[in-house]
């Protein structure tokens, strides 16, 4: 008669086939520089602060002197000339439109006064600044979604293992059940009911394996980098944690300025108080001046063919929508006011909740660990215990359903754990690529 092999062989069996070669899952980092570069959300984020700046730029050039030039040439059917007498009592053919007809001009021209447009260039300097935040903001936003995807994935692939092995334990307590069964000391039901186990894993082992798909599919749509999700990819060691605890919550607690999504809603709500003085600042007269040089050859009466003209210009003007619009810019000034206070709300919220998560998580991990250390011993009783007759059937099936809830539970509970401590530091505004937030998390 043919022997059951111990679960000790099993173990080792999965141990060797777990030591063959196999891709190891990349580091977070390789995900997080991925979505910097490629990640369409921070490309969107770094051409608005493009298209910011360039506005800027534009408003300032509103504020110098500018050069214009134009040139015209005119084919005339017909020329056009008078004759004059001149004081010696000649005459003299003075030509008004030549057939030909060429003309020039250069004009300088200088804004002398204008206070609304000086206004909108801080306007304009305040929201590339706003824009560069938010760029900021975007990015670090990202390298979150991304910690949260591979960790998610790193679950995944730790759930796969386990359902693998708890997979291999059923078929083992099959093949016992069928040796009892032939030996007499077991019912044919209980082959049924390890029967009906086995495929109870295999049903798990499925759902396991979607999960992983579908994570890792989310982390390469979101990250441009495609995960290595195979057999033995070296996930249970990136869950490892010492379960320390975190510095004092005000150790994460910024100023202001060193938060992005805060930064850029400073800057935005600069920008618009200034667009809103811009729009008063339209009550005050403006003032310029140009100079212009103008050549043709149809000097007319005028006697020369090169002329300059200087001109100031006071320009002026009121009416129903000039009070209307300033209504209009100090309410969005106010809105804007608004949403600063609820950024700052938000952002310290975040820090508050990403900090005090991370405690629980310690928590739960340290009593997962607990439970998986002691639901693995009991499996392992019920085992030895149902192979010599001294517990029933049921007791090793619950037993082992136990032993896999328990270290599911410790797979998730890890890996929400490392992602808290990953949310934190992001939440406090630190980018995860940063060397003091690897060394640290």
């Amino acid at each position: 008669m043919t022997s059951i092999p111990p679960l000790a062989w099993v173990v080792a069996g999965g141990i060797l086939a777990a030591a063959a070669p196999a891709r190891a899952l990349q580091p977070l980092e390789t995900f997080l520089r991925g979505a910097s570069t490629s990640g369409p959300d921070n490309r969107e984020a770094r051409a608005n602060a493009e298209s910011q700046g360039a506005q800027a730029t534009a408003a300032l050039g509103r504020l110098l002197p500018g050069v214009s030039l134009k040139g015209t040439y005119a084919r005339n059917q017909y020329d056009s000339t008078v004759t004059l007498p001149t004081a010696g009592g000649a005459a003299q053919s003075v030509t008004l439109t030549p057939r030909d007809q060429l003309d020039g001009a250069a004009t300088l021209s200088v804004p002398l006064v204008d206070l609304a447009n000086f206004a909108r260039l801080g306007s304009a300097r305040a929201g590339a600044a706003a824009a560069g935040e938010q760029a900021r903001a975007t990015a670090l936003a990202t390298e979150a979604l991304v910690a949260q995807d591979y960790y998610q994935l790193v679950a995944d692939l730790g759930l796969v293992d386990a359902a693998r092995r708890a997979l291999d334990v059923s078929r083992v307590g099959l093949a016992l059940t069928e040796e009892r069964l032939r030996a007499g000391s077991a019912a044919g039901l209980e082959v049924d009911r390890a029967r009906a186990d086995v495929e109870r894993q295999v049903q798990q082992l499925a759902s396991a394996e979607l999960q992983r798909e579908l994570a890792a599919r989310s982390l390469a749509s979101r990250s441009g980098v495609t995960p290595m999700t195979d057999p033995g990819s070296g996930a249970a060691a990136m869950l490892a944690d010492d379960l320390h605890g975190e510095p004092p919550l005000e150790d994460f607690q910024p100023p202001d300025a060193e938060l992005p999504s805060l930064a850029a809603a400073s800057e935005a709500r600069r920008a618009q108080e200034a667009q809103a003085r811009a729009q008063r600042l339209t009550l005050v007269p403006s003032l310029s001046a140009s100079f212009t040089e103008r050549g043709t050859n149809a000097s007319g009466f005028v006697g020369h063919e090169l002329a300059y003209q200087g001109v100031l210009a006071l320009a002026w003007s009121f009416d129903l929508t000039t009070a209307a619009n300033i209504r209009a810019q100090d309410a969005l000034a106010a809105a804007a006011s608004a949403r600063e206070e609820r950024a700052r709300l938000a952002a310290r919220d975040a820090i508050h909740r990403s900090w005090n998560t991370v405690q629980t998580g310690i928590a739960r991990s340290r009593s997962a660990r607990v439970e998986l250390e002691a639901s693995t011993r009991a499996a392992e009783l019920a085992r030895d215990r149902y192979a010599v007759g001294a517990a029933t059937q049921l007791d090793l099936l619950q037993a082992q359903r136990d032993a896999f809830s328990a270290e599911v539970a410790r797979v998730q509970a890890d890996a929400d754990l490392a992602n808290a401590r990953a949310q934190l530091r992001v939440a406090a505004g630190e980018s995860l690529l940063s060397p003091r937030a690897k060394g640290t998390s």
